[in-house]
């Protein structure tokens, strides 16, 4: 009997229900579609991260601590192998590969400037350059004496898909070596400053222009990020069982920055509650007072009639209780469906330091939803507290002279 009378005392001012229910779902809305950008934020770069060094990266402790001189850091071609098939063996992953990269000089005889040579494995599992390839073609598992630029250096150099380019550059040995490439195609890459720079080249070609028959570090790629951690102290401990003197580190410790992004949103998202949950406080908190005051011989009657404070103080919190679940639950649904406009329209910018658009996506979880829904019904019945509390103190006398 208590809910029923509750429920119908919701909507016995339509008006104002009506504006309390608004305030309540604007402030939804507004919180999941901040919880849920930020969710997506964070997921892409992840995934960003990932996709560059690898879910784990497999190398000497000097290479990470940056304690190596010269090419002392390089993984020889036993070791490769058989960290290449303890890997591949271990559950949740998706590739293996491997990297040898350089600093050296391209140009002709126009010029030459500095390029940040990255030696990849073609057609890789784990780094698949093809989807930023803007011009020309991939590299291929046939390639030998190529050479993809980076969009900002081939036009730095005025050079385009099949003119040839010189490489020049130190060997393991610290003797000098040159040779001479065809430009297969240009990328597009996030980083503007690395596209000034970058060049990514066949692993083979790198060794033979090197001189060695090492590799830098190994790259894993899993099904699971969250789980890098677990999974790269599972590797490491199989890897000392056999006395291979190499470390791991996952995509998170070779990427320190993403820590401060990740504090830098959760910040923002707790400020962003704690001011739709001031929001809903103070507008339901005037609307639940107004409303209360105003039954306060209805109150009376009730009292005179033996109900007692106990439940005059819970009928007040039941109604609050019922304006906040409507309001969540309209709020829910109208977020998802503007999540889903969203998302279908395809917004995209350009982040600062960037050279490709990235699409503006919303991110609907299990916690964009909840958490604005434990928000406004934690407001709209703290809202209710002090005028629910206020009316069951009432005397009985006083609440029957009310007009």
């Amino acid at each position: 009997m208590q809910l029923k009378t509750s429920l119908r005392n919701v909507f016995r001012n339509r008006r104002r229900t009506a504006f309390s229910l608004a305030v309540i779902i604007v402030g939804f809305v507004v919180l999941a579609s901040v919880l849920s950008f930020i969710g997506e934020a964070l997921q892409s770069t992840k995934l960003s991260l990932a996709d560059e060094t690898g879910t784990v990266q497999v190398g000497t402790p000097g290479l990470f601590e940056n304690t190596s001189t010269g090419y002392d850091y390089l993984i020889p071609p036993e070791q490769l192998e058989q960290v290449v098939s303890i890997a591949s063996d271990m559950p949740g992953v998706l590739g293996v590969s491997w990297q040898l990269n350089f600093a050296g000089l391209v140009g002709d005889d126009q010029g030459s400037t500095l390029i940040l040579g990255r030696g990849v494995v073609p057609c890789s599992d784990v780094q698949d350059y093809e989807c930023i390839v803007s011009s020309g073609d991939p590299l291929e598992e046939t390639s030998d004496r190529e050479v993809i630029l980076g969009v900002a250096l081939a036009r730095k150099l005025g050079v385009k898909p099949g003119d040839r380019v010189n490489i020049a550059t130190g060997t393991v040995s610290g003797n000098f070596n040159a040779a001479t490439v065809v430009v297969a195609g240009e990328v597009s890459y996030a980083l503007e400053e690395l596209e000034k720079q970058l060049g990514l080249f066949p692993i083979s070609f790198v060794q033979r222009l090197l001189k060695t028959d090492g590799v830098e570090r190994i790259l894993i790629s899993t099904d699971d990020l969250d789980q890098a951690d677990a999974f790269a102290l599972d590797l490491q401990q199989r890897l000392q069982a056999i006395d291979i003197p190499l470390a791991t580190r996952t995509w998170k410790e070779l990427n320190p920055s993403y820590e401060s992004i990740e504090s830098f949103y959760g910040a923002f998202s707790g400020l962003a509650m704690v001011g739709i949950a001031i929001l809903v406080f103070f507008s339901v908190l005037e609307v639940l007072t107004i409303s209360f005051l105003e039954r306060s011989r209805e109150i009376g009657t009730i009292r005179a009639l033996g109900a007692e404070r106990g439940r005059i103080f819970g009928s007040f919190l039941l109604e609050a209780t019922f304006l906040g679940l409507f309001g969540a639950a309209l709020g829910a649904i109208i977020s998802v469906v503007l999540v889903l406009v969203f998302n279908s329209i395809g917004f995209t910018w350009i982040p600062p330091g960037a050279a490709i658009p990235q699409a503006i996506q919303l991110r609907i979880t299990f916690q964009a939803i909840t958490m604005p829904i434990l928000t406004v019904l934690f407001s709209t019945l703290l809202s209710a507290l002090f005028p629910s509390w206020r009316n069951s103190r009432i005397e009985i006398v006083k609440a029957l002279q009310s007009i």
